[in-house]
């Protein structure tokens, strides 16, 4: 069946099933019966992603260009604020059809109205922004008065966002210099959520976009808070409301972001909040081996409400970018280091080493409790979780923390199950090859003699295309890696921050030379470092956006005319509409190009009459190919021009002895004239020309003076004057 055909079911019956299935909440991301026939859309946004917390997944879901956000099941993933182009499954009804239209308007607003979560078939993520550099955040209040009481005073829910704020600005390294509360604490009854539903904070944080958006929009109708901006919503709900969850935060990329975040009205809420905007800052959780929130010594682990929160380690600075000249230095040659607090602000604060047995970079801090960290949890003496899900003991000392696999941070197990380094315990890498000592602030790393090197292999990638992911291979090497590290260049120069074995190049990179460095690391060997050949980054490729393919052509097809060319909605692979678009035009005459017609607009010449015309688009961009385009259908053959005419008047003082003259102005530009001049209805031989001078034979009569107008290409026109008296 066609898809032509398939798309005539879509009756009136299929739309009520249709919206009957969107008006039932969904939980599974499961995908439909080998087999059945998908009902699918195509979708562009902006991802959004909601932390998981107290062991959930990451919520996922899609910011629409018309402002609704639809939730997306399970089984999908992407970096937060990154571009979105794809196809969602709709659930419930399994005609092969491809929404379009009204339908497909209507099923997404269904969609995001219910709350029902669109499975997603195919998809096209990029990668976000880049952070934009040192920005100043804001943020706006609101607590929710339908979901029950809030046990705290507006005076000490602000006093907590002040805090916060504070915090952050102070951590940030100057990346947020200052951050702002823009409103008071403003009372709002959410048309979205329910105490059952756990206030946006319970059941996975299933209401939590809904309860943000309602909320925001109602307090604070136009402010940005999709994550993109630096603005920031706090929404209080009353305390215990979700459950064991104190705290959901909108996951942002960098210190540039911002979003929602929902806190319950527990006594001490800065704790929380601290730790909800360093989602939305970008920011993932700090784990041990036995539980999430296990890393007690940073801001993103467990944040017990008594307690401060602890200065930003090592390892949160270096995944920011924020580690200064000084601050750090490479251990993973061996050495010995006398190191000053985590919280000073001067001085060698961290040892950063890369563990020559699975290639994970490690960060030793020497965490004292003072300063910044007076009044934390691992230096009040009562923050002992060795019975509880954490499994481990906390104190002041020397840490060793690894990063995650994605972002974040792991605190490594160390003799004494304590969280640090004392007396001179060590921390020993799988083949105890490489060992870390601490004693006091010193910290020693020392090397064991090597089994040998890891030999042979090769490092490889996928075709590199501009804003397309290019993926690293290591491949050959003996012995079997226990795990590697990325490092992509770009014209033999190393991208900052690129070390992920995929890597999305950027339009600025068209044309240059690609390659990347695959480091093997195996158990107890020295690690091997191959580069791949260069390749040659292909500029990044256009799309036509919308159901038009090829440019039209619109205006008067007559010589004389205006032609306009519509072009098409190009866009990159991500649905966006690149910086500095410029489209360049070419018009065309049977076939061939017309010199110096390169606009979006073109006026019609008698060198075109009986000719068929059309236009080609090229789409152009900074980066983008420069081949593409796209050409409209050929007009009908151009017809004779019509001249735009206006009747004629008589210049000066119709006199004898005097000269009048005949005006043309109105008529089309480059018109030529024919004159006869007229003495009542007598045309007056020999006055033929555009002046006339008034004999005595004409006192008394009424002179007229008819012109007719030629113009190549147009057909001839004429008009007469009104009569004037000759005195």
């Amino acid at each position: 069946m066609s898809l032509k055909a398939v798309r005539a079911r879509i009756t009136a019956g299929t739309a009520v099933a249709l919206a009957a299935a969107l008006l039932t909440p969904t939980q599974g991301g499961a995908a439909a019966a080998p087999g059945a026939s998908r009902t699918t859309l195509e979708a562009s946004g902006t991802v959004l992603v909601t932390a998981g917390e107290d062991g959930d997944d990451d919520r996922y879901s899609l910011l629409l260009p018309s402002g609704r956000t639809v939730e997306l099941a399970g089984g999908f993933s992407a970096e937060p604020l990154s571009a979105f182009a794809g196809t969602l499954a709709v659930p419930g009804v399994e005609t092969g059809a491809r929404l379009t239209g009204s339908m497909r308007a209507s099923t997404l607003r269904r969609a995001a109205t219910s709350g029902t979560r669109l499975e997603v078939v195919t998809s096209r993520t990029s990668q976000p922004a880049p952070s934009p550099g040192p920005t100043t955040h804001s943020t706006y209040v609101a607590k929710v008065t339908n979901f029950g009481p809030i046990d705290l005073t507006d005076a000490q829910i602000l006093a907590a966002v002040d805090a916060s704020q504070a915090y952050w600005v102070r951590e940030s390294s100057g990346q947020i210099p200052a951050w702002n509360r823009a409103s008071e604490v403003v009372p709002v009854a959410s048309s979205a959520g329910s105490v059952a539903g756990g206030c946006g904070l319970g059941n996975n944080g299933a209401d939590f976009a809904a309860v943000a958006q309602a909320v925001g929009g109602a307090a604070f109708p136009g402010v940005d808070f999709s994550g993109s901006s630096p603005n920031h919503l706090v929404v209080v709900v009353p305390n215990n409301c979700g459950g064991t969850t104190s705290g959901r935060g909108r996951l942002g990329a960098t210190f540039g972001n911002g979003g929602p975040v929902i806190i319950d009205a527990r006594p001490q809420p800065q704790a929380t909040l601290d730790h909800e905007f360093g989602h939305n800052l970008g920011l993932q959780h700090a784990n041990n081996r036995s539980a999430e929130y296990g890393d007690v010594y940073e801001v993103m682990g467990a944040g017990p409400d008594q307690y401060r929160s602890p200065v930003l380690g090592t390892v949160y600075r270096w995944e920011q970018g924020i580690v200064g000249a000084g601050e750090t230095v490479d251990g993973s040659g061996g050495g010995t280091w006398a190191l000053a607090s985590r919280a000073a602000a001067t001085g060698l604060r961290g040892v950063v080493f890369i563990d020559p047995d699975n290639g994970h970079r490690h960060f030793v801090d020497y965490r004292t409790g003072t300063g910044n960290d007076a009044g934390t949890c691992y230096v009040s003496g009562s923050c002992n979780y060795t019975t509880g899900p954490y499994g481990q003991d906390y104190l002041a000392g020397l840490t060793v923390e690894r990063e995650n696999e994605s972002s974040g941070a792991f605190l490594q197990p160390v003799p004494g199950n304590d969280g640090v380094l004392t007396g001179g315990e060590a921390w020993t890498s799988s083949s105890g090859r490489l060992k870390v000592a601490g004693n006091g602030a010193t910290v020693t790393i020392t090397r064991g003699p090597a089994l040998g090197t890891v030999a042979g292999g090769t490092a490889s990638m996928s075709a590199p295309t501009a804003l397309r992911d290019v993926s690293a291979t290591g491949s050959g090497f003996t012995p079997a890696p226990g795990g590697y590290r990325y490092q992509w260049l770009i014209n033999g120069q190393p991208v900052p921050g690129a070390e992920d074995q995929t890597f999305q190049p950027t339009p600025a990179m068209a044309g240059g030379a690609l390659t990347v460095t695959v480091t093997a690391y195996a158990p107890g060997y020295d690690p091997v470092s191959r580069t791949s050949a260069p390749q040659t980054v292909a500029p990044a490729a256009w799309y036509a956006n919308g159901t038009r393919k090829y440019p039209e052509i619109t205006g008067s097809r007559r010589v004389g005319g205006t032609l306009t060319a519509l072009g098409l909605d190009w866009v990159n692979y991500y649905n966006q509409k690149p910086g500095g678009y410029a489209p360049v035009y070419q018009w065309s005459r049977n076939g061939n190009a017309i010199k110096g017609a390169t606009a979006s607009t073109y006026r019609l010449t008698s060198k075109d009459k009986g000719k068929k015309i059309q236009v080609t688009e090229y789409p152009r961009a900074f980066g983008f190919a420069s081949t593409t385009y796209a050409r409209s259908d050929a007009t009908g053959r151009i017809r004779i021009g019509k001249l735009v005419t206006k009747r004629p008047t008589i210049g000066g003082k119709a006199k004898v002895g005097k000269k009048v003259k005949a005006r043309t102005k109105g008529w089309t530009n480059g018109t030529k004239f024919r004159y006869q001049w007229f003495a009542g209805k007598k045309a007056i031989r020999g006055a033929t020309g555009k002046k006339l001078r008034i004999t005595r034979s004409m006192r008394g009569k009424k002179l007229v003076v008819k012109v007719i107008g030629k113009k190549k290409g147009f057909k001839s026109a004429k008009a007469k004057s009104k009569p004037t008296k000759v005195k």
